[in-house]
């Protein structure tokens, strides 16, 4: 399943730039043309009885032609360059009605300035006189050219918008499927959580252990024994309840480890130290995944050697954005196996939840395991 999300994510991403790179290498190809299509178009409606559609002769009619061609050429080169400007600086993303109206009021500016500029250099090199030129007939075609340039720059930002609602619209189905598939990858995650938490509550040795803590107290200390129930209770409440979850609040987790270490606490005495130092308001108002401190100080008792005179220090704390979880490394004679499934839980589950990773470092004398701090709760 992770393979086929970056797999995704990546073909995804691909696929956007290549369309992009499509859009800006075909865009003159494509504007150019239908520009000059609607230029004829739009002048013919206005006014389909000029006589020049009739009296224009050859020569006319190709510098005509040119010219109009120029026309739509600068204007469609303008349009682009505009339109990567205005990415830079007033992306479709952010604000996107306001970037409608000002490519639109940018461009329908440049429009005019450049069909007044090609106006001005034809006029200028034309052979009549200007007087002759600039004749009430004229001076309809020029405003029939304004109401067209209007029309021409309400259609080319029409292009950029249907683009930019094109994009966005693939872009939320992209981010629907993504997100269908980091649901069902959590799922199957959560799954795994709660098997192993159901394996650890079933796991005889583990039974066999408090049970055995249990049986003493009951005969040496009964309102210890009490106690000590409860806390059992607590640990195997909190698992059943909260493992199916995506986060808990930090002062939720650490109550159960203090009820879980409680246990540990009963039957290796001294030989163990558990250090919880967490501000009242940090616990309250941030998140963590559940079961994955208690993990985190399981193994720590699991993988190193204690005695009273050498004991086993975990300590847990805040630094930054992250809750740690330290302890000193005394290696045991013989290792025990793991397979290093409640670590590597605890790494998917995050990079899910968290735009940050778990953090894992170790030296010759300490392991510390770094969580981002959730600040949404997110339950399933």
């Amino acid at each position: 399943m992770e393979f086929r999300l970056k797999e995704f994510n990546k073909s995804m991403a691909a696929k956007k730039v290549k369309e992009e790179s499509m859009f800006l290498r075909h865009y003159r190809l494509m504007v150019i043309p239908l520009v000059f299509v609607l230029y004829l178009f739009s002048h013919f409606l206005l006014n389909p009885y000029d006589a020049d559609w009739v009296t224009m002769d050859v020569k006319e009619m190709w510098e005509s032609a040119l010219v109009l061609f120029i026309y739509c050429m600068a204007i469609t080169e303008v349009s682009l360059q505009l339109s990567k400007v205005l990415n830079k600086f007033l992306p479709w993303d952010k604000l996107p009605v306001m970037r409608v109206v000002v490519q639109f009021v940018l461009l329908i500016l440049f429009i005019f300035i450049i069909y007044f500029a090609i106006n001005f250099v034809y006029i200028y090199l034309s052979p009549y006189e200007s007087f002759d030129i600039i004749d009430l007939e004229a001076k309809i075609d020029i405003w029939q050219s304004l109401i067209i340039s209007f029309n021409t720059g309400i259609f080319i930002s029409a292009i950029h918008t249907g683009y930019f609602l094109i994009n966005n619209w693939k872009k939320s189905m992209v981010d629907a499927a993504d997100l269908k598939l980091k649901a069902e990858q959590l799922e199957r995650i959560a799954s795994q959580a709660e098997l192993e938490s159901l394996k650890m509550q079933l796991d005889p040795h583990f039974l066999f252990n408090n049970f055995s803590t249990l049986s003493e107290l009951v005969v040496e200390d009964q309102g210890l024994a009490v106690k000590f129930i409860d806390n059992l209770s607590l640990v195997y409440r909190y698992m059943l309840s909260n493992v199916r979850k995506n986060t808990v609040s930090l002062l939720e987790e650490l109550t159960f480890v203090e009820s879980y270490f409680y246990l540990i606490k009963e039957r290796m005495g001294t030989k163990v130290v558990l250090n919880i130092n967490v501000l009242e308001e940090i616990k309250k108002n941030f998140f963590v995944a559940p079961i994955a401190i208690q993990l985190l100080v399981e193994n720590a008792v699991k993988h190193n050697s204690v005695s009273k005179d050498h004991p086993l220090i975990i300590d847990i704390y805040v630094d930054g954005n992250y809750v740690v979880v330290s302890n000193n490394i005394q290696e045991l004679v013989v290792n025990l196996p793991s397979s290093k499934v409640g670590l590597t839980n605890i790494k998917e589950r995050y990079r899910l939840l968290s735009k940050h990773k778990v953090v894992i470092e170790k030296t010759e004398s300490n392991f510390m395991v770094k969580l981002p701090l959730l600040i949404n709760k997110n339950d399933r």
